[in-house]
């Protein structure tokens, strides 16, 4: 049950971590930028917040990892 909790507060915090950086450089996007990364990845790497949007994303998927995992195994009990 431990486990499950852990795994559900870790995607719940990924998930809103990564909601603010999207909310954040969705409202001040860059006025140039180049066709393969797009306007939006451009403005997430402009402003420095890929190393903490990938951080997040790992978090959120650790967290979904642990919740699959559990699902999963079953109860010795």
């Amino acid at each position: 049950m431990k486990r499950v909790l852990v795994g559900g507060f870790l995607a719940l915090i990924g998930s809103i971590w990564g909601a603010a950086i999207f909310i954040a450089c969705g409202m001040n996007l860059v006025s140039g930028w180049s066709t393969p990364p797009g306007q939006f990845f451009s403005t997430i790497s402009e402003v420095g917040l890929s190393r903490s949007l990938v951080l997040a994303v790992i978090v959120t998927l650790i967290g979904l990892a642990i919740l699959v995992k559990e699902y999963f195994t079953r109860d010795k009990n």
